[in-house]
């Protein structure tokens, strides 16, 4: 037996020479249309992914403006016993009229200040009570929304804009001017 210095392995070279130039350009031909192919998938590819993104992202900035805007009348609708969904109507007529959430919440609060102070017969909310031909004890066992509801359609109904005004400003303070269009809706 040998040694393996004895053994020489040789390597095998394999040349094709193509004498066709028609078959060769056509080859290069197809390779150059590939690659433009794909270069086409590539760039669609990338415009699609753009396109998506573009349209996502007014759905995420919705989404967390809904999540705000959820969690604000979550909030308020505690601080002011008005439910979430009496709220978000409200607000979406004020945003209608010219106003806004925050201007329900104050107006509630207002109003709030004054049915505490015709609770213990406050002569000037008793005296704005009367003027819509109401009494506190139409009021005092109505929900809080009812309640809005109810002064907000007898406010309504005055024709006297300054009266109109000067009551509403009394009812649900200082927001109650800025909700008057609401009102007249």
């Amino acid at each position: 037996m040998g040694l393996s210095s004895d053994i020489k392995a040789g390597a095998a070279y394999i040349e094709l020479y193509m004498k066709n130039n028609a078959l060769v350009r056509g080859l290069n031909g197809a390779q150059k249309r590939l690659k433009s192919f794909a270069m086409g998938v590539m760039s669609t590819g990338a415009k699609i992914t753009g396109l998506a993104t573009v349209a996502l992202a007014p759905m995420v900035l919705m989404t967390n403006e809904f999540a705000a805007t959820g969690d604000q009348l979550d909030k308020m609708s505690k601080r002011t016993g008005i439910s979430t969904e009496a709220l978000s109507e409200l607000g979406f007529a004020a945003e209608q009229s010219g106003s806004d959430l925050a201007g329900i919440g104050e107006s509630v609060k207002g109003m709030q200040t004054f049915m505490r102070g015709a609770e213990r017969g406050m002569r000037r909310q008793v005296w704005a009570i009367d003027q819509l031909g109401l009494s506190y004890e139409d009021l005092k066992n109505l929900s809080p929304e009812d309640q809005f509801m109810m002064l907000a359609d007898r406010l309504s109904r005055i024709e006297d804009p300054t009266k109109r005004a000067g009551l509403a400003m009394t009812f649900f303070g200082s927001a109650g001017e800025k909700l008057l269009p609401m009102f007249e809706n």
